[in-house]
């Protein structure tokens, strides 16, 4: 059975809905440092969001081969084996551990699961086969450095949390891993990581990193806290999931090239005087551009985003038209009063869309 058909067949263990949303912000903040890193392998990925697992990727956004798990924890001391061991009782008994949920991951998806991965800010406390090495120095634990004795605490917790008569298969591929995201000072470092990615893909870009890092956030928590049904993956995919494609279309609006947009108002004021616009309206649209070109990038003002869809449909009426003032930004202006009778922006804000909208930027 592929991969696919696996997950329209395979429902959450439990119905999480939207109880990520009282959790510590930590873990949308490491979706998104989680989303740079895939985005710059340059592999096809897909990141999906309290569903399975706090965080599970998939290989493809598209046709999924295999899977990884991730629980995102945060803490205040060091963790320990009690503490990932530990049981609290349910309203029909015992609930699982922490590492009985990442096994029972392992469990719906035997064929296709990478790893399983528990993150968190603190580090683990715990005895290694090298004794030399102390626990707490170390970022990356693989189980299979676990000690025997401990190990073996593990193993027969899991066996008796899924009643299996047989060893799990699991050490190779469940890992212990310290976030360098730090709880406190969380946002700070993601803006960081945010600016210094942006800036690899465009170096003469002028980026304004509060707004790129909200659309991001709001994003990732719009995606988190859908409580809807799922019935297979392509719906999973698009309720809970970011992937390369969705992940390229946010970026790729903070990532325009300040000197083109300039290069655009340059020609179009020239075109503009041509055509004998009135200095004083022409001035009137550049500082409706120079405000719209920020503006535009804030994705989660879906007014002003459903303002462009339609002017967009709008401008395609008019592209062949020959005079840019007359023959095209007043008659699709016109016709955008026409459709929108009440609107919040300005005329020359609107104007400013429908140039914009024209040179598909």
């Amino acid at each position: 059975m592929d991969l696919k058909q696996r997950i329209s067949e395979q429902r959450p263990r439990e119905n999480s809905g939207s109880r990520s949303a009282n959790r510590f912000d930590y873990q949308k903040d490491w979706a998104i440092l989680k989303l740079i890193e895939l985005h710059k392998t340059g592999e096809d990925y897909l990141l999906v969001m309290d569903y399975y697992d706090d965080i599970v990727i998939f290989d493809s956004e598209s046709d999924p081969k295999n899977m990884e798990f991730f629980q995102i924890k945060t803490s205040g001391g060091n963790w320990t084996l009690n503490k990932l061991l530990k049981r609290k009782k349910g309203e029909s008994g015992l609930l699982p551990s922490i590492i009985g949920k990442m096994y029972g991951c392992k469990l719906q998806f035997p064929n296709h699961t990478l790893s399983l991965n528990f993150v968190s800010n603190s580090f683990l406390s715990i005895d290694l086969k090298d004794k030399k090495t102390k626990s707490l120095t170390k970022r990356d634990i693989p189980f299979s450095e676990i000690c025997d004795k401990k190990l073996a605490i593990i193993i027969n917790q899991i066996k008796e949390e899924h009643s299996l008569t047989e060893v799990p298969d699991f050490l190779e591929l469940t890992f212990f891993k310290v976030s360098d995201l730090i709880l406190n000072d969380r946002e700070i470092y993601v803006r960081g990581k945010l600016s210094d990615f942006l800036e690899e893909l465009n170096p003469k870009g002028t980026f304004k990193i509060s707004l790129v890092y909200n659309t991001l956030f709001d994003e990732v928590k719009r995606k988190n806290n859908f409580e809807g049904n799922i019935a297979n993956f392509d719906e999973l995919s698009q309720r809970k999931g970011i992937g390369r494609s969705h992940f390229s279309s946010i970026i790729k609006n903070f990532t325009n090239d300040d000197s083109k947009l300039e290069k655009m108002w340059s020609l179009t004021e020239n075109r503009l005087n041509a055509e004998g616009v009135p200095l004083v309206e022409i001035m009137e649209l550049q500082e409706a551009w120079d405000t719209y070109k920020v503006e535009k990038m804030d994705l989660t003002n879906q007014y002003l985003q459903d303002i462009r869809k339609t002017i967009n449909k709008i401008v395609l009426n008019y592209r062949a038209n020959k005079s840019l003032y007359k023959d095209i930004i007043q008659p699709a202006f016109k016709d955008f009063v026409a459709k929108k009778q009440v609107d919040i922006y300005p005329e020359h804000y609107i104007k400013a869309i429908i140039l914009m909208e024209l040179y598909g930027i």
